[in-house]
């Protein structure tokens, strides 16, 4: 069929360029790709607590909008509007559409949105959507992001960053940020998926360990990483609330979150609650572990030294970081290879994930193969 052929040219276009994926399952080898930051993921104690909740009924059974709604959903809302010092808190089914449904709500004709170089590819698609204009700036540039403010045209401004990077791990400027937005009368939205249980006083984030909650229009938090579950919460006024329930269109044309979803997330912000510190401490110990590691192999020009889970060893051209991430693997390691067009040509990358629960010898052993490679 010619429209089979189509899809076959495209795939050996991209093969040919070193650029092809495939899905593997590869339980044997030590992970270091997995976002599931604090080991919450297979955590036993939360999957037993599951196994003995009861529920009335699996799925949601449509969107909340219609049938799906159910008095246990407002519930996590406000239990996590609460956990992370925000008005009011609502559930989309992952942080794709959570970003999806805000930028495309709120960016209208006549409004401008700002957002870092390095934006996910689900600030990206949201554009598409939008109906204003948008802008990139230079990577955690304030010069760049002010210049452009200053030559806004008329109508509502928008900031969009990331509290913490998912390719590069470095931070955002929040605080510097939040005040450029003020100055010029500009949102801030700030996606904190990988900070997420991470950073902040009870873990609620970069946002909250900063103070700065009162001062973001809107914060999207994640639970596919650290929190090791699914879904995604946007937190803001209730205003904001109410107009993502009236305009977000992945809210109000998807099927909302089955009930046992909504149980195993409440059961995992009470066990943060109990026990966040500690894991965060763990995780601490690991970074420490890693970054004297880093110094000791003198791996210090390759690998980056991130004050968080986030990691990368930088490994230019794609052929080439796929052929680190096969040698890696036979010794035992999953690192994934991230290839242009995800990053930029030039800055393909491995990235490194650590986790509460890894074994420090582990870690060990992967720098000192990673120095092996160098060094041969």
């Amino acid at each position: 069929m010619k429209h089979e052929e189509r899809l076959q040219e495209r795939l050996a276009a991209y093969a040919k360029r070193g650029m092809q994926r495939s899905l593997r399952h590869r339980p044997e080898l030590i992970s270091f790709s997995s976002n599931d930051y604090l080991g919450l993921a297979r955590n036993r104690e939360l999957l037993l607590q599951l196994g003995q909740e009861k529920y009335e009924q699996m799925g949601a059974t449509g969107s909340r909008l219609l049938s799906g709604h159910h008095p246990a959903m407002l519930e996590l809302e406000q239990q996590l509007a609460q956990f992370h010092e925000a008005e009011t808190a609502l559930l989309f089914n992952t942080g794709y559409l959570g970003n999806l449904g805000l930028v495309s709500a709120l960016l209208q004709r006549g409004d401008t949105l700002y957002y870092d170089a390095l934006a996910h590819a689900s600030l990206h698609d949201a554009l598409k959507l939008a109906k204003g204009q948008a802008f990139a700036f230079a990577h955690n540039d304030l010069q760049d992001l002010e210049r452009q403010l200053a030559l806004a045209p008329k109508g509502l401004r928008y900031i969009w960053v990331e509290s913490l990077y998912s390719m590069d791990g470095d931070r955002a400027p929040l605080g510097a940020l939040a005040d450029l937005a003020e100055r010029y009368g500009a949102a801030l939205l700030v996606d904190e998926a990988h900070a997420t249980a991470c950073f902040g006083p009870n873990g609620g984030g970069l946002v909250q360990e900063l103070g700065l909650s009162q001062r973001i229009f809107a914060r999207l938090h994640t639970f596919g990483k650290a929190v090791g579950s699914h879904g995604a919460v946007i937190l803001g006024s209730s205003i904001l609330r109410q107009y993502l329930i009236n305009f977000a269109r992945p809210l109000i044309y998807s099927t909302a979150m089955s009930l046992p979803q909504i149980g195993h997330l409440r059961l995992v912000y009470r066990y943060l609650e109990r026990e966040g510190a500690r894991l965060r401490a763990e995780l601490q110990q690991r970074l420490a572990h890693y970054l004297a590691l880093r110094e000791k192999l003198a791996l210090s020009t390759i690998l980056t030294a991130n004050q968080g889970p986030i990691q990368a060893i930088f490994w230019p051209g794609n052929r080439e970081v796929l052929a680190l991430s096969e040698y890696l693997e036979g010794q035992g390691f999953d690192l994934r290879p991230i290839r242009y067009p995800t990053v930029p040509r030039g800055q393909e990358r491995l990235r490194i994930c650590l986790r509460a629960d890894m074994d420090l010898g582990d870690i060990s052993a992967l720098l000192e193969a990673l120095a092996a490679y160098v060094g041969r």
